[in-house]
C-alpha cells in the first residue's frame, strides 16, 4: 500500500511538473501565423543583439519568446491612402488645394531597411514619413509653375508629381504605384476665375447677337434692295405697246355700245 501511495505521488509531481512547463512555454513563448500577405521581422527587445534579427520570415507558424523578441509586420501587397487636403503654391505664390489618394506596397526585401531606419507600424508611416514625402513632391513641383500654366497643365503637373514621388519613395524603403488627386485654385483665386469666364460669356453673347442683327439689317436690306431693282426693271420694261397688248389680254372681246372714229377700242391701227 505504502508503494501504491509512493508512486502516486511520483507520478502525480511528475504531472504537475510537465502542466508546469506547458504553462512556462506558453508564457514565455508566443506561436503565430504570419499571413501570405505579410512580411514578419523578429526584433530582439534587449542585449547586443537589440534589432532585426530575422527580416525575412516567410508565411507560415512563427516560434519566438515573447520576453526577448517582438514580431512586426508589414503587409507585402498595396496600401492605399487617401490624405485629407492641404495647400501649395506655385511659382507667384497663389495658393492651390490638393487632395491626394496614394497606393503603395512594402517589398519583402525591403521590409528590414524600412523597420531600421523608422521603428514604425505602417499607420504610423503613412502619417509620419510618406505625408511628408507627398507633401513635399508637390509643393516642389508646383514652385516650378505660373499660376496660368498650373492651371491650364494640370494633368502635366500631376504626372511631374508622380514621378518625383516614385523616385524619393523609392529610396526610403517604398514602392509607390500609383496618385490620383486634384489640383484646384483657392477660393479667391476660382472666384476670379469664375468672373472671368462668365465676362468671356457675355462678350462672346454679345458679339453674337451683334452678329445676328447684322445679318438680319443686312437681309432686310438686301430684300429691299431686291424689291426696288425688281420695280425698276419692270418700269423699265413697261412701254405703250406692252400696256396695249396687257389690255387686249384681259379684253372679252365685246365691242361698246358707242365708238367715236374709225378705230377699235385698245388699238391703234397704223
Amino acid at each position: 500500500m505504502g508503494i501504491t501511495n509512493k508512486s502516486t505521488v511520483k507520478v502525480g509531481a511528475a504531472g504537475v511538473s510537465v502542466i508546469g512547463i506547458i504553462v512556462l512555454f506558453l508564457v514565455m513563448f508566443a506561436v503565430e501565423r504570419i499571413d501570405s500577405g505579410q512580411t514578419g521581422i523578429i526584433v530582439n527587445l534587449a542585449g547586443s543583439e537589440r534589432g532585426v534579427d530575422d527580416a525575412k520570415v516567410e508565411t507560415g507558424w512563427v516560434v519566438y519568446n515573447r520576453f526577448a523578441k517582438q514580431l512586426f509586420e508589414y503587409p507585402a501587397f498595396a496600401q492605399i491612402v487617401d490624405y485629407e487636403p492641404f495647400d501649395i503654391q506655385d511659382k507667384k505664390g497663389t495658393i492651390f488645394k490638393t487632395d491626394p489618394t496614394i497606393e503603395y506596397y512594402i517589398e519583402r526585401d525591403n521590409a528590414k531597411v524600412v523597420f531600421l531606419r523608422y521603428r514604425k507600424t505602417t499607420e504610423e508611416l503613412e502619417q509620419s514619413v510618406i505625408l511628408t514625402e507627398v507633401k513635399n513632391a508637390y509643393k516642389d513641383v508646383a514652385g516650378l509653375y505660373e499660376t496660368d500654366s498650373l492651371i491650364n497643365n494640370r494633368p502635366a503637373f500631376e504626372k511631374e508629381v508622380e514621378e518625383l514621388l516614385k523616385e524619393r519613395l523609392s529610396k526610403r524603403g517604398f514602392t509607390f504605384t500609383n496618385i490620383q488627386s486634384s489640383v484646384k485654385p483657392n477660393e479667391t483665386l476660382q472666384a476670379a476665375i469664375d468672373a472671368k469666364n462668365t465676362a468671356v460669356q457675355n462678350a462672346l453673347k454679345v458679339e453674337n447677337e451683334k452678329k445676328a442683327a447684322i445679318a438680319e439689317a443686312e437681309k432686310v436690306v438686301a430684300a429691299a434692295k431686291g424689291k426696288a431693282d425688281a420695280n425698276r426693271i419692270l418700269q423699265q420694261s413697261i412701254t405703250p405697246e406692252l400696256i396695249q397688248l396687257k389690255a387686249v389680254e384681259k379684253w372679252d372681246g365685246k365691242l361698246p355700245l358707242s365708238t367715236s372714229g374709225n378705230t377699235l377700242p385698245f388699238l391703234k391701227l397704223q
